[in-house]
């Protein structure tokens, strides 16, 4: 426990720092991963939000969840009057 005065700590050496350097670049890959997973999974939550919401809850046929005149009806029902 006793260090004499002007040695250094282990962490404060040469070769720990380069190991610490080499730590973060392993974790770039990772990182990468995590940032297009994130929107990704947002997506496809999305994507099955609706299925279920549109088919289940509202009784319609699912497949006109991907139709594009579906969500112009609904922008036409919601500012009819503006």
């Amino acid at each position: 426990m006793d260090r004499g005065r002007g040695q250094q700590f282990p962490r404060d050496t040469q070769e720990v720092k380069a190991k610490e350097r080499v730590q973060r670049g392993r974790n770039l890959p990772m990182i990468m991963i995590k940032i297009v997973m994130v929107p990704f999974l947002l997506f496809i939550s999305l994507v099955v939000g609706l299925m279920i919401g549109y088919g289940v809850v509202g009784h319609k046929p699912t497949s006109e969840v991907f139709d594009l005149g579906t969500y112009k009806h609904m922008w036409d029902l919601l500012f009819a009057g503006t």
